[in-house]
C-alpha cells in the first residue's frame, strides 16, 4: 500500500512535534514545514535581546530548533516563504479593519487564507495527500447515503484548548485534506507523548501569547506605524446620553467593552456616579467620537453578521434555525436563533442574530461561531 503523504506545519512547539511522530507512528509519509511569515522590519524586540525583528511564530530560534527536531524525529524538512501572502491576508486586513473602527480577528484570516489557504495549495503543488497541524480540534468523517464522504469540524476533546472557533472558514474541500491529531488528547496526555517519542525539550516551548507579528504586548504601536496618522486623531469622549466628558487618543486604541485607559476623571455635576466605571460602547467613526457608557449599556440581545461560511456548504444559513453560538475565543456558548437577511446578491449572505439572553461587549469585527452540540456549524463577521 502506498503510503499517504502529509506536510507538517513545524513551529518547533510541542504541539506541532507531536503531530510529526504521531503522523509517523500511524505509517503516513511525514514532511515537516515550517512557515515563515512576515514580521515588522520597523522594530526591535529590546525586551528580548534581539538583534532584529523576528515574527513570534517563526522566530531564528525557532526555526533552527525545528529543524534539529525533525532530524531527531527522521523525517524530511523544508521552509516555505509566505511572507508575501502573510503581509496582504493578514497583518495589511488586521490595519484595514482597524481604519474602518472594527477590531478584526486575525488569527483567523491566517487560517482562512495561509495556514488553510496558500499552504494547501502547495500541498497540492508538492504533491502531498494532506496538511496536519497542532490545532486542538477533530475532523469527524461522515459515511453519506450515496458511499460519498462528508466532513465535519468538532471542538476538541480538551476543551480548554480548544481552537474550533479559530477554524470555522473551513470548507468540505479543505477539511478533506486536513488532519488535525491532536483533537482526541488533552494538552497533558501531549506533554507526556513527547516524553515517549523522546522529544521532551518541546515541553519547555512557550505557548504563544499576543499576535505574532509585533513584538509589544498591544497593537496600540503597531497601528501608529502603519495606519496613517488621521486614524490616530484625538476626538470627544461622548456619553449614550450624548454628554461630552472627555478626549479620546485616537479610536484605533479602543474596543468594544474597555474600561482600563479612559483616562476619565470625576465629572462635574456628576458626583453620583463617582466610582460607578465607564466603558466603550461604540467607535463612532463617522463622527471621530469614543461612545461610553455603563456596564449595562454594553449588553445586547441582537446583532448582525456577514462574510458567513457553513462547513456543510450550505449558502442561505438555512433561513431560520436554533444553534449555540461563541461570540469571542473562550465566551460561554449561548443559545441563538439565526435569520437569514435577504439581499440582492446571493453572494453577499447576511443574517440576523437574537439571542436568548442578553450579550456583553458584542464587538463589531470579532467572529461569530455557530455550534450543533461539540459539532461547528459556521461562523461569520460581526457587523458594526
Amino acid at each position: 500500500m502506498i503510503k499517504k503523504k502529509v506536510l507538517v506545519g513545524m513551529s518547533g512547539g510541542v504541539d506541532s512535534s507531536v503531530t510529526a511522530c504521531l503522523l509517523k507512528e500511524q505509517g503516513y509519509d511525514v514532511i515537516g514545514i515550517h512557515l515563515k511569515f512576515w514580521t515588522d522590519p520597523t522594530v526591535f524586540d529590546e525586551a528580548e535581546s534581539q538583534k532584529f525583528p523576528q515574527n513570534k511564530c517563526c522566530t531564528l530560534e525557532g526555526l533552527t530548533k525545528t529543524r534539529q527536531l525533525a532530524a531527531k524525529i527522521g523525517i524530511p524538512f523544508y521552509v516555505l516563504n509566505f511572507e508575501e501572502a502573510f503581509k496582504t491576508n493578514v497583518v495589511d486586513f488586521f490595519v484595514e479593519e482597524y481604519g474602518k473602527g472594527l477590531t478584526p480577528n486575525p488569527c483567523i484570516e491566517c487560517n482562512r487564507n495561509v495556514k488553510f489557504g496558500l499552504f494547501l495549495e502547495k500541498m497540492k503543488e508538492l504533491g502531498a495527500d494532506y496538511v496536519a497541524t497542532g490545532h486542538y480540534a477533530r475532523k469527524v468523517t461522515v459515511e453519506n447515503p450515496d458511499g460519498s464522504e462528508s466532513y465535519e469540524l468538532w471542538t476538541a476533546k480538551d476543551k480548554m484548548k480548544d481552537q474550533s472557533y479559530f477554524l470555522y472558514v473551513l470548507n468540505q474541500e479543505k477539511l478533506k485534506h486536513i488532519l488535525f491529531p491532536l483533537g482526541d488528547f488533552t494538552k497533558t496526555e501531549v506533554r507526556e507523548m513527547a516524553k515517549k517519542y523522546g522529544i521532551p525539550e518541546v515541553n519547555d516551548q512557550k505557548e504563544s501569547q499576543n499576535l505574532c507579528f509585533f513584538p509589544e504586548g498591544n497593537h496600540g504601536p503597531f497601528l501608529k506605524r502603519y495606519l496613517q496618522n488621521k486614524k490616530f486623531e484625538s476626538g470627544p469622549i461622548i456619553t449614550t446620553e450624548g454628554r461630552t466628558i472627555g478626549t479620546h487618543k485616537g479610536l484605533p486604541f479602543y474596543t468594544v467593552g474597555q474600561r482600563k485607559g479612559l483616562e476619565i476623571g470625576g465629572i462635574k455635576d456628576m458626583p453620583d456616579q463617582e466610582g460607578n466605571p465607564w466603558y466603550v460602547i461604540k467607535l463612532d467613526k463617522e463622527s471621530n467620537a469614543l461612545i461610553v457608557g455603563r456596564a449595562k449599556d454594553l449588553l445586547v440581545k441582537a446583532c448582525h453578521a456577514n462574510s458567513l461560511n457553513f462547513i456543510d456548504g450550505q449558502k442561505t444559513g438555512h433561513n431560520e434555525r436554533r444553534y449555540h453560538a461563541r461570540i469571542r475565543y473562550r465566551s460561554l456558548l449561548q443559545p441563538v436563533t439565526m435569520r437569514t437577511i435577504p439581499a440582492e446578491n446571493p453572494g453577499n449572505l447576511k443574517v440576523s442574530l437574537d439571542f436568548d439572553l442578553a450579550q456583553r461587549a458584542v464587538t463589531p469585527g470579532q467572529s461569530v461561531v455557530f455550534y450543533e452540540g461539540e459539532k461547528v456549524a459556521g461562523g461569520g463577521i460581526i457587523e458594526a
